[in-house]
């Protein structure tokens, strides 16, 4: 079943939409991109949203005082929020963040002097909007690359990175990416993974429980996986949005951080789940 929260939630976005005004569209093979705008009464500036069919992306408060604070699904108090900044604290001089799935290049606004980041998507119209249309990236201090094409067959291809955190980031919408959710999905992203590194999966999905599965291959792999919620309460601007966040890591003092255990649920368990391999899923077990 899924949550009356969740219900309302995306029941809230589909009507906000509906006030916003676009200003930009593109379509290519990937699908329809439409930047939208509004502007409430007395603000500095509009909200600015990437939305993909009718998925949201990411959006930006495009004020000077607001425009570098991480929104949607990547607020301060989620699960991928914590991570990053956690992984920074034990890394003052600077840490490299992979990340799949750029949308409008949210998490960059995390980045410190020092830190990389490597953005993989596969769209390069999304690349483009980003860089273009928000300011995430252009105003984030880190370093910042970006590596075009499906993420598992870049990775696959490159060097190990040395990735201090590697966001998954591309389970939002209603069909769902499987392949970056396999037993040897994991292999890839954990070659490229320092041995106290963490990889966040974003799990966040109206229609799809998926935080069980990705605790089955973590297991498997010898890996421990903790799932963050986040439900924001106090949003008078409308900009976070109520997030699930999977950690698969290693690190025992990201794992016993007083933010890591305030957030963590436990992942409830679906009876005969089978481990998810390249030859092997199953949809039907995990709808809601």
């Amino acid at each position: 079943m899924i949550s009356l929260a969740v219900c309302s939630y995306y029941t809230r976005l589909h009507f906000e939409e509906r006030t916003y005004d676009s200003i930009y569209g593109a379509r290519n093979f990937y699908g329809t991109l439409r930047i939208t705008e509004r502007a409430a009464a007395g603000a500095e500036a509009p909200i600015r949203r990437l939305v993909h069919g009718v998925i949201l992306h990411g959006l930006q408060d495009t004020s000077t005082r607001h425009r570098q604070e991480p929104t949607t699904y990547y607020g301060p108090n989620s699960g991928v929020g914590i991570t990053i900044k956690e992984m920074g604290q034990q890394s003052p001089q600077g840490i490299r963040v992979g990340v799949i799935g750029l949308g409008v290049g949210t998490l960059a606004a995390y980045g410190r002097k020092g830190d990389h980041y490597r953005m993989y998507e596969i769209n390069p119209q999304v690349i483009d909007i980003a860089k273009r249309e928000f300011t995430y990236i252009q105003d984030s201090p880190a370093e910042v690359s970006f590596a075009l094409g499906d993420a598992r067959l870049v990775l696959e291809r490159e060097p190990a990175n040395g990735f201090d955190v590697l966001v998954i980031d591309a389970f939002s919408s209603d069909s769902i990416p499987i392949h970056l959710m396999t037993r040897e999905a994991l292999a890839v992203y954990l070659r490229h993974l320092k041995p106290e590194g963490v990889i966040a999966f974003h799990v966040t999905n109206r229609y799809l429980n998926l935080a069980p599965v990705v605790r089955r291959i973590a297991e498997e792999a010898g890996y421990h996986a903790v799932l963050l919620e986040d439900e924001p309460a106090d949003d008078t601007r409308g900009v976070l949005a109520l997030s699930d966040w999977v950690l698969v890591t290693k690190n025992p003092r990201l794992l016993a951080s007083r933010t890591v255990r305030d957030k963590s649920v436990e992942i409830e368990p679906i009876a005969g789940l089978r481990l998810w391999t390249d030859d092997f899923n199953n949809l039907f077990q995990v709808l809601k």
